[in-house]
């Protein structure tokens, strides 16, 4: 009677000990190298005139990577970017509302291989390669090189971002034993990301080109209301109001100048500037940032824009000679 309760005791005994020991022999995973801490600074292009040349600018990752091992490990660390929103990755795009400025990131300075990442765009981590004896740690950098490209004339003037939250940057970490470094990504992420802006701001601008010579032609004394007409090119950034003024060397603002003779001739020719055809309204240089006043008005469209100008001489009695002056073209924007 009394042997019965003591038989199950002394059967679980045994297996709780046998499990004891099983468990004791696993073997420990080694933690390698980990990295717990990365950051991006903000990469600002600043005022940028995307109409004419492209502009490059730096920002810097840091990061802080560990061998929580007790023997040397080397790691790829790699750091990707994607894009926010899934937008298009070649190029990228910043934004003004809904208008887009285009722009790249880059690994390298020479601003070729594109920074990207394993989940989305490009398939092209920065990958860094480390190596670290036991129970080390390193504080490493990098820089992002961006540029925004040239050439876009349909750019609206304007303050431009891409904002890059955590869901669009990661880290991936390929941790081995030893002193050589794999070559390749993991594809899986550890968790540490590092978000940044890049922003630039498209400022109005305006070029102005003075066409050919606006030449009155050879004509006898006898002449009257001789008239001739060039061209001047003004470009503009896209949707930019401009009004363009004309200025004889004498500063008269309504466009009424005189050509001069040659040597010791002291006689002048006077002559209007128009901004017709018919030579019925006058230019001169009365113009303003915000008012075209007897100037004459265009909107810009990121592309070359030519305007006509006129002139005339009401009489060609003078001593014979060649006569000429100098107008300056102001655009004002």
């Amino acid at each position: 009677m009394s042997s019965s309760p003591r038989h199950p005791a002394t059967a679980l005994l045994p297996l709780l000990m046998l499990l004891a020991l099983l468990l004791g022999a696993a073997p420990a995973r080694a933690a390698g190298i980990t990295c717990s801490s990365a950051s991006m600074s903000e990469l600002n292009f600043g005022n940028v005139n995307p109409l004419s040349s492209q502009t490059n600018a730096t920002a810097t990752l840091s990061y802080t990577c560990t061998n929580n091992d007790n023997q040397t490990h080397s790691a790829l660390v790699c750091f990707h970017i994607g894009e926010p929103f899934g937008r298009q990755w070649n190029p990228r795009l910043m934004l003004a509302g809904s208008n887009t400025l285009q722009f790249q990131l880059y690994q390298d300075p020479g601003r070729t291989t594109i920074w990207g990442s394993l989940g989305f765009g490009s398939p092209t981590p920065r990958p860094i390669a480390i190596m670290l004896t036991r129970h080390t740690s390193t504080n490493g950098t990098a820089t992002l090189y961006g540029q925004v490209f040239g050439g876009q004339t349909s750019v609206i003037p304007g303050s431009y971002t891409d904002a890059y939250q955590t869901v669009d940057t990661a880290v991936s970490v390929n941790d081995v034993a030893g002193s050589t470094a794999p070559t390749t990504c993991d594809t899986n992420f550890v968790g540490i990301y590092f978000p940044f802006t890049v922003s630039a701001t498209v400022t109005k601008q305006c070029t102005v080109t003075a066409g050919s010579n606006l030449n009155l032609g050879t004509v006898a004394p006898t002449a009257t209301n001789v008239a001739g007409n060039t061209s001047v090119s003004v470009t503009c950034s896209n949707t930019t109001p401009y009004y363009v003024g004309l200025l004889p060397s004498n500063n008269n603002t309504a466009g009424a100048g005189v050509m001069s003779g040659t040597g010791g001739n002291t006689s002048t020719v006077p002559y209007q500037l128009y901004q017709n055809a018919g030579l019925t309204t006058i230019w001169g240089n009365t113009a303003t940032a915000t008012n075209a006043g007897n100037g004459v008005p265009g909107t810009g469209n990121g592309v070359a824009q030519s305007i006509p100008v006129y002139a005339r001489a009401a009489s060609a009695d003078f001593q014979p000679d060649t006569y000429t002056d100098t107008v300056v073209v102001n655009v004002n924007y």
